[in-house]
């Protein structure tokens, strides 16, 4: 059995990787799990891709495996919350929940097995997210996409024939996730700065060392699957999903309340490149000329009249206005800010510059794997696509450029226009 390193400390605790790895499965049972019934997690077809392995795994071992719970193929699973609490109140007792599928089926079991207090296994079949290894599941409550917190899983076993046979859209998706670690590295690296969000320089290292060499082109697929899982990793370290994402994910859980249809991975891609853009529009002044274009500071009586104006579509969820407001800096404070970035902001640019890809290499790069780069290419108006900046910035307590291109009191639309 091929396992692969684990940090110490994590919650996971068994990573198998190698062809035909589901063969190990009554192994890892025995170990972690004895005398536990298998209670399997799939849909139509992620099942026909890896379920009936299982099965035929398990037939001899002695291990029971209790009738899988199977989601229709179509329409499209959303990881709404309430498909959890569905499989939270079927689950059985004493039983060993197996996510069979994507990230969309793994945030689902996560977090039913976390309201059953149970730790469970995951069988991905696309190399299509970070958030198999993660703490957290990203779910819809209420029209509002949240972390909920839940242990991540006890074991994995990735086969990666499996993974290099599923859909080019969903590992063009997996690839479009690791390379939105480059922006959020940026952002990371601006909170850090403002003291906001330090950066914890193991967790750096796990993931921005090696990055660029997971995301070479042309892409291999267990190269980004070991990248996404290492990045799970260090959201496990972290407790919290600042390693992995920052504003090209706010923009994307903004398309994705609007109702917007297309991947995660697709909407984050798009992201990216738009993220990636306002930080080199930004880069090009030098504090002097930020100061000269900075707008004078609202009051929060304005701040507030002017996000109930931005989230007249009522789509975002119950808490985005206390959220927006409760890290709205006022008078002396906001303009105590941006002194602090006046001053550091030769400093500060350099350090951004260097982390990021320019938006020509970004983009050849998304090309290489057919992954979109402009919001035509996933059907998206300029309105829509425009629109999202200023909303995402209101949403998470979470240093990103977005906070930053706000406090300096510029327009998002001199960025997105």
């Amino acid at each position: 059995m091929n396992t692969v390193p684990v940090p110490a400390g994590l919650e996971t605790e068994c990573f198998v990787m190698e062809p035909q790895g589901i063969r190990h499965a009554p192994e890892i049972f025995h170990r972690f799990w004895p005398g536990r019934s298998v209670w399997p997690v799939a849909d139509e077809n992620t099942w026909c891709v890896a379920g009936e392995e299982l099965t035929n795994a398990l037939r001899d071992s002695g291990i029971v495996q209790l009738p899988p719970f199977i989601f229709p193929g179509s329409p499209v699973l959303h990881a709404q919350i309430d498909h959890s609490y569905t499989l939270a109140a079927v689950m059985p007792e004493n039983c060993i929940p197996v996510a069979v599928g994507s990230g969309t089926i793994n945030d689902l079991v996560k977090y039913a097995a976390a309201l059953k207090n149970a730790r469970y296994l995951v069988i991905p079949t696309a190399p299509s997210v970070d958030g198999y290894t993660a703490f957290g599941a990203a779910l819809t409550m209420d029209g509002f996409k949240k972390t909920m917190p839940c242990s991540a899983p006890l074991a994995i076993i990735a086969d990666p024939v499996v993974l290099e046979t599923a859909p080019l859209e969903m590992k063009a998706a997996g690839y479009a996730d690791l390379m939105a670690k480059i922006p959020a590295g940026a952002d990371w690296i601006v909170a850090d700065f403002l003291g906001l969000a330090p950066i914890r320089n193991d967790v750096w290292a796990m993931i921005q060392h090696p990055l660029r060499s997971w995301l070479e082109t042309p892409s291999v697929t267990t190269r980004v699957f070991m990248g996404l899982a290492a990045t799970g990793y260090a959201m496990q370290m972290c407790r919290d999903s600042r390693p992995a994402s920052g504003a090209e994910h706010l923009l994307s859980h903004i398309w994705e309340m609007e109702g917007f249809e297309a991947s995660h991975g697709f909407k984050v891609a798009v992201a990216s490149v738009g993220i990636t853009m306002l930080y080199e529009k930004l880069l090009e002044f030098d504090a002097n000329a930020l100061r000269r274009m900075s707008r004078p500071p609202q009051t929060r009586n304005e701040r507030e009249t002017e996000i109930h104006r931005l989230l007249s579509r009522n789509c975002y969820g119950s808490s985005v206005l206390q959220v927006a407001l409760d890290k709205f800096l006022e008078d002396k404070a906001l303009l105590e800010r941006r002194e602090i970035l006046y001053a550091g902001w030769d400093t500060l640019r350099t350090r951004i510059a260097g982390q990021l890809y320019s938006s020509m290499e970004l983009k050849e790069m998304f090309d290489s794997v057919n992954a979109p780069v402009t919001p035509a290419d996933i059907g998206m108006s300029r309105d829509q696509y425009s629109g999202a900046f200023a909303r995402a910035q209101l949403i998470r307590n979470r240093y990103t450029v977005l906070d930053l291109v706000f406090e300096l009191g510029l327009p998002f639309d001199f960025f997105t226009g």
